[in-house]
């Protein structure tokens, strides 16, 4: 989206959060439970009455996360004022849940899909409601370095010609202009290349616990599920309270499932928390491929409809798609100072201004990569089997 107003553009919608009493999530299960992570983890932050609704009869019979749920015949008959709905459906249920909010006199602009009410909405709150600033999410590569070498790697690494790797001092500069800027983050990242091969992983770590845990909701690690963790990197994982996100890739790795097993049943010895991430196939962003979202020259509408959840922090700048910032270090497409907020001139009056590039506004309205990329899942089909090898050159 192109800037208009910088420091503007959520007016309208930000001032109307302000006399927000009640909140309803329609739908108790995935998108219900991690919005309802967020407002339970910092309850002084959200002072309104929080109600749940689902049709389904065995769900009203029991509470969810300590909260009752209403059909949503009951919901219809309460008298509302000051209120939002939170579209939080399973499965294809979306559509359905909007359409009877609408026939029942809900007005669109109080009907929030769960997904951009965590990504936009909930940033907008803090900012004009909380004078603060929440992130969703944010990830930062300690290096490119990898054990494999996958065809459709959303991070480009067979474009990359030589492996790329910040020092520790470097990550914690980053981290520590990010602090700066943010007050809250929801899921902070810590991703690759592989973070295993990182030989200061755990300092790394440590000192993003240590110095901004109280910051952060969840501090994630992201690892490939082909490299056994040390004793010692379990211990640690385990004691900074680290969520993994262990990538099982055994149906396209060869020879990786004994790696894989070892991995899962170590974390399961030490206690860590983790996600037994498989994904069976990934979209395919380069090179985009006919079925893909190519062929336009309205790049601000792409990248607006796109809406990609990801940035990434490198030397001091966030970016405003961390594909695009990929891409470009891997040489597929030019770096331009628009794609990027930089952290070191950040003072706390820009503070709506960070939160507008953060959820997809730059002067442009888009990234270089637009140009050459397939989409995110919004808008991208083009699919193939996940982590399918090449010989490294």
């Amino acid at each position: 989206m192109k800037w208009s107003k910088p420091g503007h553009e959520y007016d309208e919608i930000g001032n109307s959060l302000k006399d927000i009493k009640d909140v309803y999530l329609w739908g108790v299960g995935g998108y219900a439970k991690e919005i309802l992570t967020v407002f339970q983890s910092r309850p002084q932050y959200f002072p309104w009455d929080i109600h749940l609704i689902d049709s389904s009869r065995p769900k009203q019979m029991q509470d969810f996360m300590g909260y009752q749920v209403l059909s949503p015949e009951s919901f219809f008959a309460v008298r509302k004022e000051n209120y939002f709905v939170i579209d939080c459906p399973e499965g294809r249920a979306g559509k359905e849940i909007h359409k009877a909010l609408l026939d029942n006199g809900v007005p669109e602009q109080l009907i929030f899909d769960g997904d951009y009410f965590l990504f936009n909405y909930l940033p907008i709150y803090f900012a004009y409601v909380q004078d603060m600033t929440f992130f969703t999410s944010e990830n930062i590569l300690c290096s490119t370095v990898c054990n494999l070498n996958c065809r459709d790697c959303l991070n480009f690494t067979p474009y990359l010609k030589t492996a790329v790797t910040d020092d520790l001092d470097s990550l914690k500069k980053d981290v520590d202009l990010f602090f700066r800027a943010v007050d809250l983050v929801y899921r902070f990242q810590v991703t690759g290349g592989e973070p295993l091969l990182y030989k200061d992983l755990i300092p790394f770590i440590t000192y993003i616990r240590q110095n901004y845990g109280e910051k952060i909701l969840r501090l994630e690690m992201v690892t490939n599920g082909t490299i056994v963790p040390s004793d010692e990197i379990c211990q640690s994982l385990l004691e900074l309270n680290v969520f993994v996100f262990l990538d099982d890739y055994r149906l396209s790795v060869p020879n990786s499932s004994a790696a894989y097993t070892l991995a899962r049943t170590k974390l399961d010895k030490y206690g860590i928390r983790y996600q037994d991430n498989y994904v069976q196939k990934w979209i395919i962003m380069y090179p985009a491929g006919e079925n893909c979202a190519k062929g336009t020259d309205n790049f601000p509408e792409k990248f607006a409809v796109c809406h990609n959840p990801w940035s990434t922090l490198r030397h001091g700048k966030i970016s405003a798609c961390n594909y695009g910032a990929y891409a470009a270090k891997a040489g597929i497409c030019e770096d331009e100072p628009d794609e990027y907020f930089d952290l070191q001139s950040y003072t706390p009056d820009r503070r709506k201004e960070l939160i507008e590039f953060r959820t997809g506004f730059t002067n442009r309205g888009y990234v270089n990569f637009c140009k050459e990329c397939g989409g995110w899942t919004s808008i991208n089909h083009n699919y193939s089997w996940s982590a399918i090898q090449e010989p490294k050159s």
